[in-house]
């Protein structure tokens, strides 16, 4: 029998047939339904962190873009003055 199946909507949990079959290596179910019972208390937390840590990847994107529209502007200019001396110069 498998550790978590639906049976009329309702998720039922066989820990203990699980137990008494002897069934215990199962990791990955054992991992999945930790994760289930504690993704409440841990879940709040993940998300501030998360939410600090795309704030500042954010910020500092469009900081990046900012400088890059500076950098291209200036070399476009140098570009174009370099074009218009050499074509004074023919």
């Amino acid at each position: 029998m498998s550790l978590v199946h639906l049976k009329k909507s309702v998720v039922t949990l066989h820990l203990r047939e699980m137990v008494e079959d002897g069934q215990t290596n199962d990791r990955f179910a054992l991992f999945g339904l930790g994760a289930f019972l504690l993704s409440p208390l841990v879940a709040p937390t993940v998300t501030k962190v998360a939410r600090k840590v795309v704030k500042d990847a954010i910020k500092s994107g469009l900081s990046m873009y900012e400088q890059s529209q500076a950098t291209f502007a200036g070399i476009s200019e140098e570009f174009a003055d370099n074009l218009a001396e050499s074509q004074t110069h023919r």
